[in-house]
């Protein structure tokens, strides 16, 4: 999905749900069984007949068209193929495939230029036959960022020099990378998960850039920053996370809660993973259903990076940028804003204006308002206020969306967000809750 975010005009859609096999039912067994015989003296009675088999799958699928004046010209698609399973209920699915596809366009001087691809696959197995405490989830993808943005270190970086190339704010970075996870119920709603990371990461970084004039000219904290250079390099991260888990259902949640403390850390192995640090994350989510229509959500993230991490990860939380973009702060521009210390929060409200079913499946429209704020730091640890700036410095957006829910296991979100930081509005396009 494109990272800084594209608001989508549908074309069209394809919603419907799937049968295989034998049809479900309640009632006598299937037609072609044989009759029973007729009754005989015997001491063992007749063994029952054997239930009917039957799945029952849900599909999502929408494609799209949009852009804003960061990515340009847009195309992709969004969709989810969910196995569901035999009891009722929103988290009953046995296992769920989500895809993602999108490339943008823009025209430059130099041509036309494509900023941003991006493609994911997605497993989800909510729960195992045989270890039903267990949760697996697998996701590989690629993404090509051939336009991300760099105009320097921390809170307060300076806006760009108009009077330079645009492309002097930019850098290259491609990036193959795979997820797995696993989350065991230890008891009731508390949960261990342990996953591991791995990406493969090449940077092209020109000489006339700011990024190559920081690594060379900068103060002493930004030269440390760059130290390791802009070469290929493997990346691997070691996840260990504790949740509290009592959420209602995982898509369009309504009430519960749900926080985590994740530890992440990436060995250093010489040439082979160049980068050693740990990244310790915290956030804590709240979920209310005050009318059987509105759902209000809030979400707080605390993000610190320790050791020397890549350059590029100052300006993420986990896989999505972190002061900005359509994860994080929606209306501030992504990857602007970079600092080994993050701290941002949203509160949501959505309610569902329309209910309605297409081929048996449920469907359901609702409105949002939402207001996202937060700030970076440098350093933790030690104040830099000719990067980061003085005073609460907090970057924030304004906004409202649509939500449309497929089934119990398809949302797709559309946002449109305000921010003083914005170029004039962000607008983003995804499938999935922010949080």
């Amino acid at each position: 999905m494109l990272r800084r975010g594209v608001i989508g005009i549908v074309l069209a859609f394809a919603s419907a749900t799937a049968r295989a096999d034998d049809p479900p039912g309640t009632g006598a067994p299937v037609t072609d069984a044989p009759a029973p015989a007729p009754a005989a003296p015997v001491s063992a009675p007749a063994p029952a007949p054997a239930r009917p088999h039957h799945r029952r799958f849900e599909l999502g699928f929408v494609p799209f068209i949009g852009g804003n004046s960061d990515v340009g010209l847009g195309v992709g698609q969004l969709s989810s193929l969910t196995r569901v399973g035999d009891a009722p209920g929103p988290n009953s699915y046995r296992w769920r495939l989500d895809t993602g596809t999108s490339i943008a366009f823009k025209h430059r001087a130099s041509g036309l230029v494509v900023p941003i691809q991006d493609y994911y696959l997605k497993l989800t197995i909510p729960r195992l036959r045989a270890y039903p405490r267990l949760r697996l989830e697998f996701r590989v993808a690629y993404t090509d960022e051939s336009a991300v943005h760099f105009r320097g270190f921390g809170n307060a970086s300076p806006e760009p020099d108009h009077s330079r190339p645009r492309e002097d704010y930019e850098f290259r970075r491609q990036h193959p990378n795979a997820i797995a996870e696993a989350r065991y119920r230890v008891r009731g709603p508390w949960y261990l998960a342990l996953g591991d990371v791995l990406a493969l990461n090449r940077l092209d970084v020109r000489p006339t850039t700011v990024l190559s004039d920081r690594r060379t000219n900068g103060s002493p904290i930004e030269r440390a920053l760059l130290a390791e250079g802009f070469g290929t390099h493997l990346v691997e991260l070691v996840d260990l996370s504790a949740q509290y888990d009592t959420r209602d259902r995982e898509i369009s949640t309504r009430t519960g809660q749900w926080h985590s403390a994740k530890v992440r850390l990436s060995p250093h192995l010489g040439r082979a993973l160049p980068y050693g640090y740990g990244r310790l994350t915290l956030i804590a989510r709240g979920y209310l259903n005050p009318t059987p229509r509105l759902s209000l959500s809030a979400r707080l993230v605390g993000d610190a990076l320790f050791g020397s991490p890549p350059f590029y990860e100052l300006a993420r939380v986990e896989e999505y940028a972190a002061i900005g973009g359509g994860n994080a702060i929606r209306g501030v521009p992504a990857q602007h804003f970079y600092g080994k210390a993050k701290l941002f929060g949203n509160v949501e409200a959505r309610t569902e204006v329309l209910r309605f079913c297409i081929h048996g499946k449920p469907m359901a429209l609702a409105v949002a308002l939402f207001v996202d704020a937060g700030r970076t730091w440098t350093e933790l640890t030690t104040a830099h206020p000719e990067l980061d700036g003085t005073g609460l410095g907090l970057h924030y957006g304004l906004g409202g969306g649509l939500r449309w829910r497929q089934g119990s296991s398809f949302v797709v979100r559309a946002d449109v967000a305000w921010s003083p930081d914005a170029h004039p509005i962000g607008a983003y396009f995804t499938a999935g809750e922010i949080f």
